[in-house]
């Protein structure tokens, strides 16, 4: 019974694998060789924005793929003339990406359950012009976000506008960064903070 589940387990991954490349190829998104998205990713491209997926990519959305995400959806969201580019050997699980003006994602990032990383205030901070749609959406800041390789961030973390983190650097779970976290550096909490240096030449 056990191996019968796995099998179709297993059958149902590589259906939606083979699902979501051609939903991909069909919204004209660019991607590397062995793009594997399980689940029924949410993925909305506004306009000419452009998205770039290198090698080896790998995005569970749900199905209990990974048991934190438990059956949480993902989602890939691009607005006009933003742009999403995403290194090779990047993994992510069930995370909402949401790119107004730029998101870099480098090589060999992993990206943990329920993140949410977006480029934007999504709304103006002056009360007068959200109380008009128009005024509203023209006057909210953008700042482009980058994480750089190897980059490890936990569960349920939050990017905001303009942040960014340093190569190699771990982030833990539930954290909400703001700002730049440098390389080889364990930071997190609210907001983000630099903990201590990663000493690789000790391990």
């Amino acid at each position: 019974m056990i191996k019968l589940k796995r099998l179709l387990r297993s059958v149902i991954s590589n259906i939606y694998i083979t699902y979501n490349r051609l939903r991909l190829t069909v919204m004209g998104i660019k991607f590397g060789k062995n793009c594997n998205i399980i689940g029924n990713l949410d993925i909305f491209r506004e306009g000419k924005g452009d998205i770039v997926i290198g090698d080896d990519f790998n995005f569970s959305s749900g199905r209990f793929v990974n048991p934190i995400s438990r059956n949480i959806k993902g989602c890939i969201h691009l607005n006009d003339k933003a742009h999403i580019i995403i290194g090779a050997n990047v993994g992510i699980s069930s995370a909402c990406i949401w790119a107004h003006n730029s998101i870099t994602i480098g090589n060999n990032v992993k990206i943990g359950s329920d993140c949410i990383i977006v480029d934007s205030d999504c709304h103006s901070i002056d009360y007068v012009l959200r109380q008009n749609v128009k005024t509203d959406i023209e006057n909210k800041c953008n700042i482009p976000i980058v994480i750089s390789d190897d980059v490890l961030i936990g569960a349920r973390c939050i990017l905001l506008k303009g942040s960014s983190v340093g190569a190699r650097s771990v982030i833990g779970a539930g954290s909400i960064v703001t700002n730049s976290i440098p390389a080889d550096c364990i930071a997190a909490g609210n907001p983000c903070k630099f903990i201590k240096h990663i000493n690789f030449k000790n391990q």
